[in-house]
């Protein structure tokens, strides 16, 4: 049975599409739903707040009336969709192609590594 998107999923051109995204060459069951749409949800925070940051001309912070500089509230929000995003992403197994390529460089060889590999063939030759 395919995964059924939620009615305020689809009813968001952004949301709906993020979910396809998500969920395209995946398998999740339906008891995931209500995470996937959440994730979604802070897609959409985060997309948001990114085009809000870009409409204030580069500029991060703002002096207030007292003439305290303070940083654009979006940077926050921000701060915390990414940190839901990544913790959605680890809760329904969602893996990025840039910790798969980190995990290949982990098993890079080493010195020691080398060194037991030729010592392991020399003896399986002398056997």
């Amino acid at each position: 049975m395919p995964l059924t998107k939620p009615p305020g999923i689809e009813s968001d051109p952004f949301k709906s599409a993020k979910w396809d995204e998500l969920t395209q060459g995946r398998s999740f069951s339906q008891s995931d739903a209500p995470a996937l749409s959440l994730l979604c949800q802070w897609y959409k925070i985060a997309d948001t707040a990114q085009e809000e940051l870009d409409n204030f001309g580069g500029q991060t912070a703002y002096s207030n009336d007292m003439g305290v500089l303070k940083a654009f509230p979006q940077i926050s929000t921000l701060k915390t969709a990414s940190a839901e995003i990544r913790q959605l992403n680890k809760q329904l197994g969602i893996c990025d192609t840039h910790e798969k390529e980190d995990a290949n460089a982990a098993k890079q060889a080493t010195v020691l590594t080398i060194v037991s590999g030729r010592r392991a063939k020399r003896q399986a030759g002398a056997s």
